[in-house]
């Protein structure tokens, strides 16, 4: 973890340093980074949504339960 660190920390001040360097970050980000990523969530998207549905309906149902054994039911 201290080498990973050190290397954004490095990384960091060469973009600080270097206009061309911020600039081709900046392009990257842009252009491939931001891209995928918004890819990957409209992919992942669907099944998180149906993940916390069933969240919902597992968390109703623990109340539920709760809830009837608090009456003695």
């Amino acid at each position: 973890m201290p080498f990973l660190r050190r290397l954004v920390i490095t990384a960091a001040r060469v973009l600080v340093q270097n206009p061309e360097a911020r600039a081709k970050a900046r392009e990257v980000l842009e252009e491939e980074v931001k891209p995928r990523a918004k890819e990957a969530w409209r992919e992942a998207r669907p099944e998180i949504e149906k993940a916390g549905r069933g969240l919902k309906r597992f968390a109703r149902k623990v109340r539920d339960e709760y809830r009837s054994g608090r009456r003695g039911h």
